[in-house]
């Protein structure tokens, strides 16, 4: 079998900002020479106000005869309580933390083809994830929809929200489903903010990418878990899935 060879450039950078938020780290000694932008800051200080930790960035360039040459940016998160506690189901907070950079990024967009996320646990293991740029875009259009479910929950527009709901690929009662979701609000009282905790990808026996995104309700009352299932390639305001944990 043919093996793979893989050269890894890492040019490693350091916010310009003059006042860093603390977890932000020097990764190198071009860091004094290089700065990443406002843009850029901004997503990792909103990655630190999310897990806390400390988090070190860098520039990469990975090449392979396989995919090429393909520039990315790695974001490496360690000493976070909040990974600790998610040590056996990390991928979905991996995805975030790519999820939360790129979506404060603008023309920088362009300047990566991955975003990588690093987590670095206390017994030293090491897991590393990454996410194309052209998956974190269609993550971003597909949060669109997400957002208009929680408007839509928000406003209490129940109708709408059933016409929203489809069961080709999961059979359920949408009138059921709407009657619960009612009764739930009643108890949980009005929402302020949702938040993401990340997403993941699978393909369906239907060929359907099927893109799951789940977070957390904030709400006056009690918060909640929250997540939906939906089309990762199309435009359609449908969900395959809406479900709530308390």
């Amino acid at each position: 079998m043919k093996q793979i060879l893989s050269l890894l450039i890492c040019t490693f950078l350091i916010t310009s900002c003059a006042n860093k938020r603390k977890g932000e780290q020097k990764t190198g000694l071009l860091s004094n020479f290089i700065s990443i932008t406002d843009n850029e800051d901004a997503g990792v200080k909103e990655i630190l106000d999310f897990y806390g930790g400390q988090c070190k960035y860098s520039i990469g360039t990975s090449i392979s005869t396989k995919n090429g040459k393909k520039k990315y940016f790695e974001l490496e998160i360690s000493k976070s309580e909040v990974l600790e506690k998610n040590f056996n189901r990390i991928e979905m907070p991996a995805s975030n933390i790519a999820y939360l950079f790129y979506r404060n990024l603008k023309k920088e967009k362009n300047n990566y083809d991955e975003i990588h996320s690093t987590i670095i646990f206390e017994d030293g293991t090491k897991k590393t994830f990454p996410y194309s740029v052209a998956t974190l875009e269609l993550v971003n259009n597909r949060m669109k929809l997400t957002n208009h479910t929680i408007n839509l929950l928000t406003n209490k527009d129940y109708e709408t929200l059933k016409s929203i709901l489809n069961t080709e690929l999961f059979e359920f009662d949408k009138n059921e489903l709407i009657t619960n979701i009612k009764k739930i609000e009643l108890q949980l009282g009005e929402i302020k903010e949702f938040r993401p905790y990340g997403f993941r990808i699978r393909e369906t026996k239907n060929s359907i990418n099927l893109l799951h995104i789940s977070g957390a309700i904030i709400r006056e009352t009690q918060n909640n878990e929250f997540s939906v299932d939906m089309n990762l390639d199309s435009a359609k305001e449908e969900l395959y899935l809406l479900q709530y944990k308390l």
